[in-house]
């Protein structure tokens, strides 16, 4: 975050970008992947879920997971491209190419491309319409790491580049490479819906799967009109989530709606060299104060807008766990149950927060994720000022709506010369996202028990829909 905003930011970007760029053979994609030379994995092993691979029990090698990513996505658009687009599927005629540093390398080209080029990387070739990937210094990797649902998210996206070129879809990198995201959550959604012969996924396993996008969006303070940008990990999750809640159509729809200026995108670069030089951070001494001054300002505007006036926050008070007793109404609180809390408290109207161990580890990720836990207290706080004292799970979800409403002021700077002291930096949304895939397999809020808070994706689409829609998305999670 930053103090000062040099430079205004829109929140929806229009179509200044130059068209005409495409996917191609040099361009690091979302991620890549394994080998196509096994045999489709064996049904008696159990589907392939996010966890597989994880060394948790027997699983199919990477080959054959590839092999089923291949296989499925392939089924997937032979059963969705013609109701879609209006004209038949035609399957990929270059086939699919594993490749390493000894090997052969994909035929994409005259000569074909170095490995040097083409090294950790996965693609889809127009000019052969192949689909290639490292077969030896990605593959395992990602395998590894985020296990075997993830690699089918790979395939999803690199098919739909493929798609893109059938239906003739043009436009800058970032617009093919958010599209072809959001082709990925369409995939899912079917998964999801039972639709697939190999793999399985549900709600709860999504955490698991989309973390990857973090792994491989683009670098802090990346030009989104940057041939090679791909998009923040904020960016890529949303246009994940367009496609797994509201399905192809939507994603048919990206051209226009950049064109009109409706696509969300937030990747902006740095606009102050002293901002790139702190990696967008202020030091907590700063942050803090200027935190509860901004949160102050912005929910004084919020709620007058609704002809309400708002009661500030009495205070927000940091504790030591080891020494600290809370007292909250008729409740005590000390010890353990206040390691990584952070909490507000409707009879004093004050939030409690852990200093010691929640603080540091959110600011380790940045501080945007501190900033976020704290603006999510306040949401609580607004909640209860708008008569909602509920600690369901809709109104867990409405308070990351809310803390994304806020967010939104922060990007956009819509409060300056009113009052306004923050404004996010490149960088700061992707570190709530991360905070909410650190945070979320458990609640940190005292009060409010673990299975109502929801999941990370729940709450990043919750999170999402108020800094798109703004506060009528967040009204709809707990009326609808």
């Amino acid at each position: 975050m930053r103090s000062t905003l040099l430079k205004p930011v829109a929140l929806l970007m229009a179509a200044a970008l130059v068209l005409g760029a495409c996917a191609t053979e040099s361009t690091e994609d979302f991620g890549a992947s394994v080998g196509n030379n096994g045999a489709l994995p064996d049904p008696n092993l159990g589907p392939i879920a996010p966890g597989t691979g994880l060394g948790h029990g027997s699983a199919p090698t990477s080959d054959q997971v590839v092999q089923a990513a291949l296989t499925d996505v392939q089924s997937f658009w032979s059963r969705s491209f013609q109701r879609l687009y209006g004209k038949p599927y035609q399957p990929i005629q270059g086939g699919f190419w594993a490749y390493g540093p000894t090997t052969k390398q994909p035929p994409c080209g005259t000569p074909p491309p170095s490995y040097k080029y083409i090294a950790e990387n996965a693609f889809y070739c127009p000019q052969a319409d192949l689909i290639a990937w490292d077969n030896v210094h990605l593959v395992p990797g990602l395998y590894d790491q985020f296990g075997g649902f993830t690699l089918g998210l790979v395939f999803a996206h690199e098919f739909g580049h493929a798609i893109q070129t059938r239906a003739g879809t043009q436009g800058p990198t970032i617009l093919l490479e958010l599209q072809a995201d959001c082709f990925a959550g369409a995939w899912t959604a079917d998964v999801a819906a039972g639709h697939s012969t190999f793999f399985k996924v549900d709600l709860t396993d999504l955490d698991k799967a989309v973390a990857g996008f973090l792994e491989l969006r683009d670098g802090v303070g990346t030009n989104a009109a940057d041939p090679a940008a791909h998009g923040t990990g904020f960016d890529r999750i949303g246009s994940f989530s367009e496609g797994y809640e509201q399905g192809l159509d939507r994603c048919k729809r990206y051209p226009d709606l950049l064109a009109s200026g409706s696509l969300v995108i937030t990747e902006v670069p740095f606009s102050d060299p002293a901002d790139f030089q702190t990696g967008g951070n202020l030091p907590l001494d700063q942050l803090s104060p200027l935190l509860q001054a901004d949160l102050e300002n912005f929910w004084t505007a919020e709620l007058s807008l609704q002809h309400k006036t708002w009661k500030p926050v009495a205070d927000v008070v940091d504790i030591d766990p080891s020494t600290d007793t809370v007292r909250c109404g008729r409740k005590t609180y000390r010890g353990k149950v206040l390691v990584n809390a952070s909490f507000y408290c409707i009879d004093s109207n004050t939030i409690y927060i852990d200093r010691v161990t929640l603080i540091p580890a959110l600011n380790d990720i940045g501080d945007y994720a501190v900033a976020t836990e704290i603006a999510r207290q306040y949401a609580y706080a607004a909640q209860v000022q708008l008569g909602n004292t509920s600690s369901s799970l809709s109104s867990n979800l409405q308070a990351d709506c809310f803390t994304g409403v806020y967010a939104a002021s922060g990007f956009t700077g819509d409060r300056q010369g009113k009052g306004q002291k923050l404004f996010l930096s490149p960088g700061d949304l992707d570190e709530a996202v991360i905070a909410f895939l650190s945070n979320s397999d458990a609640s940190n809020d005292v009060a409010a028990p673990a299975s109502s808070v929801g999941t990370a994706f729940q709450r990043f689409d919750a999170y999402r829909s108020g800094f798109v829609s703004g506060m009528d998305a967040c009204t709809a999670i707990t009326s609808g």
